[in-house]
Formats: structure tokens, C-alpha cells, sequence
């Protein structure tokens, strides 16, 4: 029988690595923001999926260990002033809001593309089938309650409070990629770890 040292290193595993990392700290991101909007349905929405967020990352480090390997941490730089950001009472939901993502972009192409192919051993492509149905789901969710933060922020005039008009922070939309469908720049990120690790 093979023992970890002799395992075969799946080319998927820095894939892996990356989701269970980025979810992890998503799920921490979400319940930050949770704990100190005002708007108690954004709240409600907001921990559904950090909760969801929070399992992914742990279900993808038992993959890992199930596969013989062991999850790699990675110190992001800009997590503490990110978290600052989310946790600050002070900040407006609005302005935690990210960009609209663009209609019809498929953030899991790269990865549906991988399954079809047969590159992921079978229960790693049941995961990841698993984890892109919630993933779509958590995001439908996040942009209907982004819109009704939108919309209560609208003046009678119609225009957009300043908060809105200014638009979100480079941190935000950088966190909220993550966390969202939005998962273009984090491929990128994993299609480097992917190819490192072969």
C-alpha cells in the first residue's frame, strides 16, 4: 500500500489547496460583515453563506487529507485590512457592496472544463459539481440581497446616495471576488498552482 511519501501528487491538488484557503477566510470576511450591518435580511443572507463558505474550506482540507496530502496555508497580506474593513460599523453596507460581475462570464468554465475531461479522480468531481451548485447558489443569493441594500439606498430622486456613487473599494471587490461567483482571478491563481505542482 502506498503511504503519503510515495502518493503520487494529483496535478489538481494546488486547486484544491487554493479553494479550501479562499473559502475559509470568505466564510470569516461574510460573518464579520454579518455582525455589524444594520440590515437584518442582508445579515440573514450574509451568514447562510459565510456558513456555506466556512464547510467548503473544510470539506476541500479533507479532500486533501483523504487524497494522502495536507493542506498548505498561505499568509494573504491583505486579509487583516480586509477583515478591518467588513468589521468597521462605520463603513456602509453600500460601500462593502461589490461591482456588478459581468452578465454571462462563467467563473467555473475553467473548472466544468477540467471535469468533462476527466482530470479529477470520481469523488473529487462529485465535490466539485457539489461545491459550484452551492457556489451559484450563494451567489444568486448575494446579488438579491445586494440589490435591496441598493435599492433602499436610492433618494426619492432616484439618484444613488454618495456612498453608492462612489462604488466600492479595491479591497472589496478583490475580497468579494472570492466570495461571490466571482472566481476569475482566483483560477488564475490555482491554474499557477496547478502547473507548479506538476
Amino acid at each position: 500500500m502506498a503511504t503519503p511519501t510515495t502518493l503520487e501528487k494529483p496535478g489538481y491538488l494546488g486547486l484544491l489547496n487554493a479553494i479550501s484557503l479562499a473559502e475559509s477566510a470568505a466564510g470569516v470576511y461574510l460573518e464579520a460583515w454579518a455582525n455589524v450591518t444594520p440590515n437584518a435580511d442582508l445579515a440573514c443572507t450574509l451568514r447562510l453563506v459565510a456558513a456555506r463558505e466556512r464547510s467548503h474550506g473544510d470539506v476541500f482540507c479533507r479532500r486533501i487529507s483523504e487524497l494522502g496530502f495536507s493542506l498548505k496555508s498561505k499568509a494573504n497580506p491583505r486579509d487583516a485590512e480586509q477583515l478591518a474593513k467588513l468589521a468597521n460599523p462605520n463603513i456602509s453596507d453600500l460601500e462593502k457592496i461589490p461591482a456588478a460581475r459581468e452578465e454571462g462570464a462563467d467563473p467555473f468554465g475553467e473548472i466544468r472544463r477540467r471535469i468533462s475531461e476527466g482530470e479529477f479522480d470520481p469523488m473529487t468531481a462529485n465535490l466539485m459539481n457539489w461545491y459550484i451548485a452551492e457556489e451559484k447558489d450563494s451567489g444568486r443569493r448575494l446579488r438579491d440581497a445586494y440589490d435591496c441594500v441598493r435599492d433602499m439606498g436610492r433618494k426619492p430622486s432616484g439618484k444613488m446616495s454618495q456612498a453608492s456613487n462612489d462604488g466600492p473599494s479595491a479591497d472589496a471587490e478583490a475580497m468579494m471576488a472570492c466570495m461571490t461567483a466571482g472566481f476569475a482571478r482566483l483560477e488564475k491563481a490555482m491554474e499557477k498552482l496547478v502547473k507548479a505542482s506538476k
